[in-house]
């Protein structure tokens, strides 16, 4: 770390020193579930900063291997040399409504409850507790991890609100209780040997205006009157969960750190974003040393994996991670495109522009992508939102084509061998492609009664278009010959 940011930063730095240390009282009051059972325990910390679990002399056994291809846990992960192949975790800890339509279902949609905000809002504090706490229970348990751990996957990204951690004045946000289960899942992720991106997924203010930022709308996170504040509130979030898992008992399972899911950096001012990554950063090393704690992964933001060529690159920075999420569904012209030319896309676009950010930043990895090459998927764009593939989404919206329609572009149980197979080759070849840097975390485990089937891991691999071992794939960029023909 330069010398010079410890002058212009002194007080930041300081500030931060003190808030690493009131993690230990803020934090750990977590309850979590046992490495033996799912019932609730308590964890307490002594001063030297070692945890207990039921006096379990394994609740922190670190030898678990995953596979074969894995190191276990008490070794290093070699980023960059071995791919991570990742699932993750959404719609656990901060609620998405096409991942769990039935939480949003309860109401009329005349109600508005279209985001975690509404919803929790409407419940009010003891009913939103009640509904949450249950569902933060049945939704992801332990089963899953092992599920996840047969399929050749070696790590888990868990996306988490900022109200599991520091609660704001104001929000309608369930405080706190989320953190008892995020520490329960990392327990769950080491007894099978998975290692763990925690990932900050909500900002206050909201970061990106989206329900999967916990409020929909106006983005007031470096944005508007209270932008400023509202950041210095996630720096204070994300440095106690910095520091909480840099400890010994955990860091051998928490290898990743996400500082803030998909900022809407085209949105905002630029240059004022990338200061407060490089605050962060410093803040955050500044509390685990060089050397030490999780991967810092940043988001590009949307404004495109060239714009970060030179800044905070993982050769003078220590261990950062450029992260871009790869969707086509967004685009229409590739949404337009014929399934020949969309499986091969990820080898031909994608995996030059992975291999150049290695070049211009460093390692890059994409922490989101999907089976889905339309928007059909129910409510993805939001409750009571349109689809652009059929020209609902927005008043003088142009559909995809005269006639496209996503009428039982979702009813998974119609789907034919032949479409099936133009799944498996998009999936897999996205797979190949994302490897050719550090690799990918596919988004998402599973959804609600496999209402959404392209982004539901799970139902792929039970149904054969997305491979029961991840690292066992039949298809690869190395098939697709110049003109583009599968060899």
């Amino acid at each position: 770390m330069p010398p010079s940011f410890f002058k212009r930063h002194k007080k930041k730095l300081i500030g931060a020193a003190a808030l690493a240390a009131l993690a230990v009282i803020i934090i750990p009051s977590a309850v979590i579930g046992t490495r033996n059972n799912n019932s609730a325990t308590s964890q307490s910390h002594g001063n030297n900063g070692n945890s207990t679990i039921d006096n379990d002399p394994d609740a922190f056994d670190d030898s678990k291997q995953v596979n074969a291809n894995t190191p276990p846990l008490n070794q290093k992960f070699k980023y960059g040399e071995e791919p991570i192949r990742g699932v993750n975790l959404g719609g656990w800890l901060v609620l998405e409504p096409f991942i769990t339509p039935s939480i949003f279902e309860q109401f009329d949609p005349s109600e508005g409850v279209i985001d975690e905000w509404t919803l929790c809002e409407k419940l009010g504090p003891d009913e939103a507790k009640k509904q949450l706490q249950d569902h933060y229970e049945t939704w992801v348990t332990e089963d899953d991890f092992k599920k996840i751990a047969d399929m050749g996957i070696n790590h888990v990204r868990i996306p988490t609100g900022h109200w599991a951690v520091n609660p704001v004045e104001g929000e309608p946000f369930v405080p706190n209780l989320a953190f008892q289960y995020l520490v329960r899942g990392v327990q769950w992720a080491r007894k099978y040997g998975l290692r763990v991106m925690v990932e900050l997924h909500t900002a206050p203010g909201s970061q990106n205006g989206w329900n999967h930022s916990g409020r929909v709308g106006e983005i007031r996170w470096m944005s508007g009157p209270n932008g400023t504040h509202n950041a210095n509130l996630t720096m204070n979030t994300v440095l106690p969960m910095v520091d909480y898992f840099s400890k010994p008992e955990w860091s051998n399972v928490v290898t990743m750190f996400g500082v803030l899911n998909e900022p809407a950096i085209y949105k905002m001012e630029e240059d004022e974003v990338k200061q407060w990554y490089l605050d962060t950063y410093y803040s955050i090393r500044n509390i685990t040393g060089e050397g030490k704690g999780p991967l810092l992964t940043y988001h590009e933001g949307f404004i495109g994996l060239t714009k970060w060529k030179g800044f905070m690159p993982n050769t003078t920075f220590d261990r950062t991670v450029l992260e871009t999420h790869t969707y086509m569904i967004f685009d229409q012209g590739l949404v337009s495109m014929s399934q020949q030319k969309q499986s091969e896309y990820p080898c031909k676009e994608w995996k030059a522009d992975l291999e150049q950010s290695g070049n211009d930043f460093g390692q890059t990895m994409v922490g989101e992508f999907s089976a889905a090459t339309n928007d059909c998927a129910k409510y993805l764009n939001g409750i009571g939102v349109g689809k652009r593939y059929d020209g609902t989404f927005k008043e003088g919206t142009p559909a995809v084509c005269p006639n496209c329609t996503c009428n039982g572009t979702e009813d998974w149980q119609t789907w034919t061998d032949d479409y099936k197979n133009f799944l498996r080759q998009f999936i897999e070849r996205q797979m190949d492609a994302f490897e050719s840097n550090i690799g990918w975390y596919f988004w998402n485990f599973k959804t609600e009664n496999h209402a959404n089937p392209h982004w539901d891991y799970l139902l792929g691999v039970e149904q054969g278009w997305i491979p029961t071992d991840a690292g066992n794939r039949s298809f690869s960029c190395a098939q697709i010959t110049n003109d583009g023909d599968d060899n």
